[in-house]
């Protein structure tokens, strides 16, 4: 019996679940025709490799071929390889569209494009993502998109350290005593990001120039950032902006900024409008959720 790879159904096929999860009364035997079949081959190399080999898989690809060449790695490792991992409400995951119960699942996972967390409003659940760190071998996803989510610094990076399309919505990141982090620190675990777009980001009056600071952020495609507030230095990003020739930044600043922060949001705009060749990109400014710029 050929080890399938690559599919939720062949966790639950083969009755990886808890003794009262999904497949085990529906496929009560699968489990045991699969280890029933399995044996110890005999390999060259020692005991103590194999063991390095089967718990350290540099890459899900090299993984896969493993498994197919022999259960023995499985067995040792039960990793199931997914593309999308997605969360909704309550408890209820979904891997590659199928809905699990991740409580139940004796293996880890391996995702390698997409994280989805979008709790609803009546099952709001801060710490979803964090629960479920522990389940997860490695993260190698393209995509990830977090809403209302808190997040240890540890585990943002275990998870981001891949991404290049980023998409948060009221994510809060704290260090390992508790302390809310600035976004330049969401910036500097985003090593690989090309478009980073984030609702209600957490800034202070240093976050701007502490971000050109970061070497990758000057690699990033586009910055999008809404409900902006007056901890975001204008007069920093403006400096920069006049220098910037790969980012396209769109900002929508929050209706509570005062007169004086507005007037001046629309001067700079003004002067970006009157400019007949540019030798930098230019911004796209929101202020009341109206285009100014």
């Amino acid at each position: 019996m050929d080890l399938p790879v690559g599919s939720i159904a062949a966790v639950i096929s083969w009755d990886f679940l808890g003794p009262n999860g999904i497949g085990a009364t529906t496929i009560p035997s699968r489990r045991a025709q699969f280890f029933a079949k399995y044996f110890r081959q005999n390999f060259s190399l020692p005991d103590s490799i194999l063991h390095h080999i089967a718990k350290n898989p540099k890459t899900w690809k090299l993984y896969q071929k493993m498994i197919r060449t022999c259960k023995y790695f499985f067995v040792k490792n039960p990793i199931l390889v997914i593309r999308c991992l997605s969360h909704n409400k309550g408890d209820e995951w979904s891997a590659d569209q199928l809905l699990i119960d991740l409580n139940k699942l004796k293996c880890k996972f391996w995702v390698t494009e997409e994280i989805s967390v979008f709790p609803v409003v009546e099952d709001y659940n801060q710490n979803v993502l964090s629960s479920i760190i522990p389940k997860l071998y490695k993260c190698d996803v393209i995509f990830l998109n977090l809403t209302g989510q808190t997040i240890s610094y540890c585990d943002l990076s275990f998870v981001i350290s891949d991404a290049e399309k980023i998409n948060f919505e009221d994510v809060t990141l704290k260090d390992e005593n508790g302390e809310i982090l600035p976004l330049e620190k969401l910036i500097e675990a985003s090593i690989k990001a090309q478009r980073i777009r984030i609702i209600r980001p957490t800034m202070t009056s240093k976050t701007f120039n502490e971000l050109t600071k970061i070497p990758h952020f000057a690699n990033l495609d586009s910055l999008t950032l809404y409900d902006l507030h007056e901890d975001f230095d204008i007069e920093a990003f403006y400096v920069y902006m006049k220098k910037n020739r790969r980012t396209k930044f769109e900002l929508c600043f929050d209706k509570s900024i005062s007169d004086g922060y507005k007037a001046r949001v629309e001067e700079i705009i003004d002067e970006i409008k009157s400019t007949k060749v540019f030798d930098y990109l230019p911004p796209l400014v929101y202020v009341y959720m109206l285009v100014i710029g």
